[in-house]
């Protein structure tokens, strides 16, 4: 990843971008999950962040939606290191509290 890459406040999953697509699309996940041949609880846990994107799964959305598998595996990437991104920047701001409160006792 880029190291100038600004990172938000929320790490977007591409679980949410793909639901988004499907919205847009009209297509409903029981049949998106038909067609690239998996269970609909795996593609909702997709869809919802409980699961990762892997590279078959990209694949395949590839093949039936067009959109290029290694769009979605850099979303899944950028998604994880938003992650740690965040967690680091939380872990710092308390230690920063920790040290102004130090200061002002």
């Amino acid at each position: 990843m880029d190291n100038d890459r600004i990172t938000g406040f929320r790490a977007v999953h591409p679980g949410e971008i793909l639901s988004e697509e499907l919205k847009e699309r009209g297509i409903k996940q029981k049949e998106l999950a038909e067609r690239i041949g998996i269970q609909a609880s795996h593609l909702n846990e997709i869809i919802k962040g409980k699961r990762s994107f892997t590279v078959a799964i990209a694949m395949a959305l590839e093949k039936e939606l067009g959109i290029p598998y290694d769009s979605w595996m850099r979303l899944q990437y950028a998604y994880e290191h938003d992650l740690l991104v965040i967690a680091q920047r939380e872990v710092e701001q308390q230690q920063q509290s920790r040290r102004n409160e130090t200061f002002r006792s």
